[in-house]
């Protein structure tokens, strides 16, 4: 069976739509954090941001690594290689959320020490963090610098 010239170029169109969508490009995010709240034996208090985060994320691998730590206080840079786990079976995670008319989010879990959980939320402008480390949660925000 042959096809008609109109029907092979229509499927050579589909091909080429297919296979040439748009790849999510891999991004370095840097943020600086405004707020910061320790949280202990019952008792909240609050801290003016102290560090700014460099990580770097690609949606093609999954994966969102934390790399760099800078003190503004101390000014003093720290190396690091925190990987976490993004949740992308959630609704608001890039790959799923624009089919869904939602605003994209990534949540991912990490362990940057021994005794330390993290819990990232990271949108467009900001990025949340929930850390539990030993009988202490710190709860911080920070702005998106890039």
């Amino acid at each position: 069976m042959t096809f008609s010239t109109p029907v092979r170029a229509a499927a050579l169109a589909a091909a080429v739509a297919f296979f040439s969508a748009p790849l999510a490009l891999a991004e370095t995010i840097v943020t600086r954090e405004t707020e910061r709240y320790f949280y202990s034996d019952g008792v909240m208090t609050r801290y003016d941001g102290q560090y700014e985060h460099t990580y770097f994320f690609d949606p093609e691998k999954n994966s969102l690594r934390r790399t760099r730590v800078y003190d503004y206080q101390n000014k003093l840079v720290t190396p690091a290689d925190t990987v976490y786990y993004i949740q992308r079976q959630l609704n608001s995670h890039p790959s799923n959320a624009a089919n869904l008319g939602l605003k994209s989010v990534i949540r991912a879990i990490g362990r940057p020490g021994a005794d330390t959980v993290e819990i990232l939320v990271i949108d467009d402008d900001s990025v949340d963090a929930l850390t539990s480390t030993g009988s202490t949660l710190i709860a911080s925000h920070a702005e998106r610098l890039k």
